[in-house]
């Protein structure tokens, strides 16, 4: 095994470990195969899409036996996500590489800022959605997640617990919403680029093993802590990689 090839299952493993706990460390993933495995950043967002399907498998059943989520909030939200993932991930191969790095730092940097700066208070209330509301944002996370690489939750997140969604219900969202996302994003790359199957289903299944401990802790620790931990390791690695990006 090459060192690039062991520090790429060393970033899944931490990647899905993150995913399971607080469901946003799918953003990590392109990144880490870009600047330690020297992959292409579009082969690498391709790659990392079919990575979140075994993330998606796993974070399902972990919180679905733990009833952590609601199946209908899930199901409207992945309705929006299928016919808007194909198209993000057109749109990762008609843009320059360049862009999407400075849209992936973006995101990222947002994504921290945040979680850092929201008030407790919004996740204390539950609140159930139409399901036009659902299917928007859906459409929304099923764009930009295929058009970036990275996992429904980062998106998701936010706006959820933004609406006052529990925290754990997000995450959980998240992990039914990853599935849609990478089955056509996944499908999209194929037609539209290129995907490495072998690289990301043994990123996907490295990852597995990760999101299964990371979904033990999220249900045991405080959400606001779990939540401090992910919203620096965002922040410092989306700024980090605008430095680069612009450099």
């Amino acid at each position: 095994m090459t060192l690039a090839l062991a520090s790429m299952l060393v970033s899944a493993l931490l990647v899905g470990l993150l995913i399971g706990c607080v469901g946003i460390g799918g953003v990590l993933l392109p990144p880490a195969l870009v600047y330690v495995g020297g992959l292409e950043f579009h082969l690498a967002a391709a790659t990392s899409a079919w990575a979140f399907l075994f993330c998606g498998v796993a974070g399902t059943l972990s919180y679905s036996k733990r009833r952590s989520f609601d199946w209908r909030m899930a199901a409207w939200l992945s309705a929006g996500v299928v016919p808007t993932a194909v198209a993000g991930a057109w749109a990762n191969v008609a843009l320059p590489e360049g862009v999407l790095m400075a849209l992936l730092a973006l995101l990222m940097v947002a994504t921290g800022a945040e979680a850092l700066l929201r008030s407790p208070v919004v996740e204390q209330e539950a609140r159930r959605f139409g399901a036009p509301t659902l299917l928007a944002v859906g459409a929304f996370v099923g764009f930009g997640s295929a058009l970036t690489g990275t996992g429904g939750g980062v998106l998701l997140l936010p706006i959820l617990l933004l609406l006052r969604t529990p925290v754990l219900a997000a995450v959980g969202a998240g992990m039914v919403v990853s599935l849609p996302i990478a089955v056509f994003a996944t499908a999209g790359y194929v037609l539209y680029g290129s995907v490495d199957f072998v690289l990301g289903t043994a990123l996907g299944l490295v990852a597995v093993v990760g999101v299964v401990v990371g979904a033990r802790i999220a249900h045991v620790a405080k959400a606001a802590t779990l939540r401090r931990v992910v919203a620096w390791a965002l922040l410092s690695t989306g700024l980090l990689l605008a430095a680069q990006t612009v450099w």
